[in-house]
């Protein structure tokens, strides 16, 4: 053993005891004793005591390891006190993960000496210490979910005249805790855009409820805290004497006012550990703040930048395609990631023609999985088909974490809604939720006319107005071919109904105008390719929405898991397979030429979150591409740059002998609504309705095009086509 001196400090926790001179170990002791091993970069990560730190640890590189050991070092090595030693975590699982992780190395005594909290928790600690010290009584804690959600419904409802949905008030929570973390104020809030209404107005009349009723939301414990520091520096004084070491975890994933505080509480030459990566920072619509990383040697002078390069996770193929995918961010540490575990199977690119193909391809893969394969994808929406296939099928899987906001969303319930109104054409509630958004020019008083009028005039409410002589003649036009399309979707499958919806009726054009999600409409339409009518559609997402809410498919022992990346965070599978990764899915978005600052740091987070993805996968990775025009993927192209092939002559439609007009009527029945038809000129495409010999096609170029069926089978310009 090996006496060590320490200088004597103050140690306010114990009544103003002393430092006492200890006996303690040497490093090479400490390793041998705890049965510790270490590479050099985690070496001399563990030895960094002093002074501001920052570890960057790529993935698969023992970060919590090092941070554990690391504790275990300084107190039994370099003799610091346990109580002096803050360490701060993002959620409270993970501040209790730390604990046991601690406790199974250096036992229980050691581990409840020393402090694992939440930044939330210190801040709450800080308030209470505020409250006994100044005699005052804080704002208390709005801690009742249902109680937050009635108040945002209530101000929702004052500022818009309408309703929330779940996914309104999720969308709301998400901004304001968005706010409240970047510190945003002027007109930096003016920029935040939320759920289509005026969100500036509406964060302050959010505000200003709380303080009315004496309340906090768990993110104003942070704002209060911050400012409690900031106005009393006797409160910092006894904070900072009650803790002079301070480790963070998971920084990258820290919000601005979080790093705010830290860097109070340690002070610009305190002793500060920061643990994170900014390749890994994901959650920026919680309002993480990676550029506290890259900036981390600006904020604290004489900081230290280490790094763990060395990942014992995966494969060197699975490695090296990550380490090449990342490296194209700019706004990051000069850093490579390197393999320790050898060579594994190449990379797997798994070509389909849509993503109703994909959904199939899992489904079939699921049947038979017996190894640990994770099916990872960017956001909820996108595992709904997959499970209602699973379910369909009764195929074991095992899902984390899926939300049921989907069914609430507000395109989903306009979509619906339409459904329920050409099931029920004189339903006025259906009708004055609708018409606006279906391209029709309907005024807002043509509508609640014809919606009180119809039924006593013993019409539907479109025929109503395609024969008032207050609409124009444009507007009754319009109406006719509403109502037709009305009739005639409620005779077709699910998946048509919903494209009929989208495409034909105007819907489509109403979202994009306003900016909405089409992607929720392609989900829908996944959906209805299941069912026979829209009306069963109708029921189906019911009986999803339950079986969703129960929390089906959780068989904790079932190989075959569904997960968005973000849930998959800190975990690890053999396999792993990326799915939906096309541009506008994954990537959400691609930015234009000249984009500003923002939208680049947007474009950089979406390939962090691939890399993300990518890095969880062991020993396989597979991902899915598609064919199909409209669902190019530019990440996908990257992991798989397109070989040289050898040209070869386009495949040309057979030409038939000359067909007489009767011959080619006959021929015209295989053409019917749903049929996959290839044309000369177009390429190939789907019939989505048809009249008569006239059909119309929506080719996969993105045209669509009314053909006379019989005239093209003739000139030997069009045949059935089948997709793999």
């Amino acid at each position: 053993m090996v006496r060590t001196e320490r200088k004597e400090k103050p140690a306010a926790c114990q009544g103003g005891m002393r430092w006492i001179l200890e006996y303690v170990m040497d490093f090479s002791q400490f390793k041998k004793k705890f049965s510790i091993h270490l590479d050099p970069q985690q070496a001399a990560a563990v030895q960094a005591v002093e002074g501001p730190v920052l570890l960057l640890a790529v993935p698969g590189s023992g970060k919590t390891t090092v941070l554990v050991t690391r504790l275990g070092y300084m107190c039994c090595v370099q003799g610091i006190r346990p109580e002096s030693i803050l360490t701060m975590t993002y959620t409270v699982a993970a501040a209790k993960d730390m604990e046991r992780r601690f406790a199974s190395y250096f036992g229980e005594e050691a581990a409840k000496r020393l402090s694992f909290r939440t930044i939330n928790g210190i801040c709450s600690r800080i308030i209470r210490y505020y409250e006994r010290v100044m005699g005052r009584s804080a704002f208390r804690l709005l801690e009742d979910g249902g109680q937050k959600s009635a108040l945002l419904g209530e101000l929702y409802r004052n500022q818009t005249n309408d309703f929330a949905t779940e996914s309104t008030i999720k969308g709301l929570q998400t901004a304001i805790t968005y706010v409240k973390n970047q510190m945003l104020k002027g007109e930096e809030l003016s920029e935040i855009e939320a759920e289509g209404l005026n969100f500036p107005a509406f964060y302050q009349s959010y505000c200003k409820a709380l303080r009315e009723r004496r309340l906090m939301d768990f993110d104003d414990q942070m704002v209060y805290a911050l400012q409690i520091l900031r106005q009393y520096p006797r409160i910092l004084g006894a904070v900072r004497d009650r803790y002079q070491y301070f480790c963070v975890d998971e920084a990258q994933d820290t919000s601005k006012i979080q790093h705010t505080i830290i860097r109070l509480l340690a002070g610009q030459n305190g002793n500060l550990f920061m643990v994170g990566d900014e390749d890994q920072s994901i959650y920026g619509f919680r309002a993480a703040y990676p550029q506290a990383l890259t900036e981390f040697d600006r904020a604290y002078p004489n900081a230290k930048v280490l790094y763990m390069e060395q990942n014992y996770r995966s494969t060197g193929q699975i490695v090296a395609a990550a380490d090449r995918f990342i490296q194209k961010n700019r706004n990051r540490h000069p850093k490579h990631m390197r393999a320790t575990q050898g060579n594994g199977p190449e990379l797997r690119e798994i070509s389909v023609y849509d993503r109703q193909k994909q959904y199939r391809y899992l489904c079939k893969m699921a049947e038979d999985c017996s190894t640990e394969t994770a099916v990872l994808y960017r956001d909820n929406d996108s595992a709904l088909p997959l499970m209602d296939l699973l379910e369909r099928s009764g195929i074991p899987y095992r899902c984390r974490q899926v939300e049921s906001l989907f069914f609430s969303n507000r395109v989903v319930r306009d979509i619906t809604d339409i459904i329920r109104f050409a099931q029920e054409p004189d339903n006025a509630e259906y009708f004055l939720n609708i018409y606006y958004k279906l391209g029709a020019g309907i005024s807002r008083s043509l509508a609640q006319e014809a919606a009180v009028q119809a039924g006593r005039a013993g019409e539907t409410i479109l025929d109503y107005i395609s024969s008032s002589a207050a609409a124009s003649p444009w507007t009754r036009k319009q109406c006719r071919s509403l109502q037709t399309h009305m009739n005639n979707m409620l005779e077709e499958p699910g998946d048509k109904a919903v494209y009929r919806i989208v495409h034909f009726m105007g819907y489509g054009s109403y979202l994009e105008e306003r900016g909405g999600d089409l992607n929720k409409a392609e989900i829908l339409e996944a959906l209805g390719a299941e069912e026979p009518t829209p009306g069963r559609l109708l029921d189906r997402l019911e009986e999803l929405r339950e079986l969703v809410q129960a929390g089906t498919g959780r068989t904790e022992d079932c190989p075959f898991v569904l997960s968005t990346i973000h849930s998959s965070k800190g975990l690890e599978y053999d396999r792993v397979i990326l799915m939906d990764v096309a541009d506008g899915m994954l990537p959400k978005f691609l930015p234009e030429r000249g984009a500003p600052p923002q939208e680049l740091e947007a474009y950089e987070e979406e390939r962090r979150l691939f890399y993300v993805g990518m890095t969880r996968a062991r020993r396989e990775l597979d991902i899915f591409t598609f064919r199909k025009v409209g669902l190019e993927s530019t990440f996908a192209l990257e992991i798989f740059p397109p070989k040289e092939k050898e040209k070869m002559p386009a495949k040309k439609i057979a030409v038939r002998n000359k067909l007489t007009r009767e011959q080619a009527s006959q021929l015209s029945a295989e053409y019917t609504p749903g049929a996959r038809v290839r044309h000369r000129s177009f390429g190939a495409g789907t019939l989505v309705s048809r009249s008569g010999d006239i059909a119309i096609v929506a080719f996969d170029s993105g045209e669509v095009k009314k053909l006379a069926l019989s005239t093209a089978l003739r000139a030997g310009q069009i045949e059935t086509a089948f997709d793999i």
